[in-house]
């Protein structure tokens, strides 16, 4: 009787083992496929506007957040109706610290940044996926163009 409860019990034991062994291994392939999505850029561009905001977001997740204040435009290339607000601001995430220390020089001024749009944002509070809390990752900041100049006033004044 004894041999048969002492078998039992190593069944249960091999059992739950290999169920803790299959969920660790779920896990990894799990943190190997969102580091192997995040590593894709799903788009690679430029904004320039006025740096209107930056700031650090978060508690156990620590992320650096700014907008970019986006030139207006014309109405007539709008495709919205003209009763909808339409937000024309640029929200972005600065994961690098080169890249914040340029941002952190540069409030209020126009900027032109360099950004690669990720797949989705990567905000969970474990230590390598706290990275962003956007789809935008800034990897590059520029002086933008400066404002245009007033017209000149017409001749013979």
């Amino acid at each position: 009787m004894a041999s048969t409860q002492s078998t039992s019990a190593k069944r249960r034991l091999n059992t739950t083992l290999k169920i803790a062994i299959w969920l660790v291994v779920a896990v990894l392939v799990l943190l190997a496929a969102l580091a192997a999505l995040n590593s894709f850029n799903y788009s690679v561009g430029v904004r320039t506007g006025v740096l209107s905001k930056l700031s650090r977001r978060g508690i156990a997740c620590r992320t650096f957040e700014g907008h970019l204040a986006l030139p207006s435009f014309s109405a007539s290339t709008n495709s919205r109706s003209r009763t909808q607000e339409f937000d024309n601001t640029f929200n972005f995430s600065a994961p690098d610290p080169g890249v914040r220390k340029q941002l952190e020089a540069m409030p209020g001024r126009t900027v032109t940044l360099e950004y690669h749009q990720k797949l989705f944002a990567l905000d969970w509070p474990l230590p390598f996926l706290c990275v962003r809390r956007t789809e935008f990752e800034i990897v590059g900041v520029r002086p933008g163009p400066s404002s245009p100049a007033a017209p000149p006033a017409p001749a013979g004044q």
